[in-house]
């Protein structure tokens, strides 16, 4: 019995694999040889096991899962513990027709990059984009595609909005994909918003409220930022972080915000949520010569306009310096944010440096570093889709289904 032996294996992913199906395969044979389930199933306690195999990977638990019925009931009890897994997904995409996807992906529990092959659903999708993390949309004058399912392999199509848009934030809250601003020159409202109940079965667009008046200079995805939780949608300008936020059971705006932390000069911001936590990044010094990236809990007080801000941690330099990239005298116009679970990730907007991760731990983030992918940069010919999700065992046996396959690169 190697009881021992594998919990001393508990804080090494891979050699807990290797011995845990050197262990199996000896059981396999003494079943073959007639020597019964019941040896099977005393070789290691059920219970320890299930532990092991919660700390394993889901692709190293969806190899578990075959060795034999006593380790399949042992991977589902393992998943009492076992989290939702924050991955980070990099896709490229073609400039010219077919629009086909291809896609990377980084478990942040094993450490790994992971190649996904498939074949591409969206060859007749120009121009994908991500928002608030977890969406992936294509807008164009014939239809709004967006897919929100995990490994983004479902999309579903719709008929685009009403008012003409080039750049519009686009978001899912709750029910209802929203588009907002964005507006064609020759629309009257620049600022119109309109609501898609996606559950509903119909396709009919409803107006809302427009976006506020002080965003009509900035009203486009470019220069804004969303963070989306459940129930509420905040929008932030990069430069000035005047904010607000709409609510989809009301289709109406509140009050403005100022998401700008009084002791830290701020020349441009991000936001977006950590369960229902809602975070902004923001980068200090000027765009020729940043000096910092410094994130903030952000929550509310008895004033709209005094948030309070609560330090949760500042990028190391060495992973700014990362995230900048090689030629670093290009300047840090903006950065993007991906949050999901209980991990951050940041690059570069200009599509170069490195991706930064951290991890959240008892409010603060910590564990801080670069992932290297040489192959993570957009060529000629293609662009860089950076998105996140919280990936479940469920979502990878749907994802086998569905013939995804993951390759691991070395």
């Amino acid at each position: 019995m190697l009881v021992g032996d594998q919990l001393l294996l508990l804080t090494h992913k891979r050699p807990i694999t290797c011995a845990l199906l050197s262990e199996s395969h000896l059981m396999e044979d003494k079943n073959k040889n007639g020597e019964g389930e019941e040896e099977e199933e005393c070789s290691i306690d059920s219970d320890i096991l299930a532990s092991i195999l919660s700390n394993l990977p889901l692709l190293d638990l969806d190899s578990a899962c075959h060795v034999s019925k006593s380790w399949n009931r042992a991977v589902f009890f393992s998943l009492r513990r076992l989290k939702s897994t924050p991955w980070l997904f990099v896709y490229k995409q073609r400039t010219f027709s077919p629009y086909t996807l291809a896609a990377t992906a980084y478990d942040p529990k094993s450490e790994k990059w992971i190649e996904l092959k498939t074949a591409s659903p969206v060859e007749h999708v120009s121009a994908a984009r991500s928002s608030h993390s977890t969406l992936l949309y294509a807008l164009s004058p014939a239809k709004l595609s967006f897919s929100v399912d995990a490994f983004h392999l479902s999309w579903r199509h719709v008929a685009p909005p009403r008012v003409w848009r080039i750049d519009p934030v686009v978001a899912v809250v709750g029910r209802c994909l929203m588009v907002a601003g964005g507006v064609c020159e020759f629309e009257d409202d620049r600022l119109a918003v309109e609501l898609l109940d996606v559950e509903s079965g119909e396709e009919a667009w409803e107006r809302c409220e427009s976006m506020p008046r002080c965003l009509s200079g900035s009203a486009s995805s470019t220069w804004l930022s969303v963070a989306v939780s459940a129930e509420t949608m905040y929008v932030t300008e990069k430069r000035s972080g005047v904010a607000c936020c709409f609510d989809p059971e009301t289709k109406s705006w509140t009050e403005l915000l100022d998401f700008s932390p009084g002791d830290c000069r701020l020349y441009s911001r991000v936001i977006g949520f950590v369960g229902n936590r809602l975070l902004m990044a923001g980068v200090t010094g000027d765009e020729d010569n940043p000096t910092g990236i410094e994130l903030w809990e952000v929550a509310s007080t008895e004033s709209p306009m005094k948030l309070k801000f609560e330090s949760i941690g500042s990028m190391p330099t060495a992973c700014l310096e990362k995230l900048r990239g090689i030629d670093s005298d290009w300047p840090l116009t903006s950065i993007v944010f991906n949050a999901v679970g209980d991990m951050v990730y940041m690059n570069n907007a200009a599509e170069t440096g490195e991706i930064v991760a951290a991890e959240m731990e008892g409010g603060k983030l910590c564990k801080w570093r670069t992932l290297r992918y040489a192959d993570a940069r957009g060529h000629a010919g293609e662009r860089l889709i950076v998105a996140c999700s919280n990936v479940s065992f469920s979502d990878l046996k749907r994802a086998f289904r569905d013939d995804l396959r993951f390759s691991v690169m070395v």
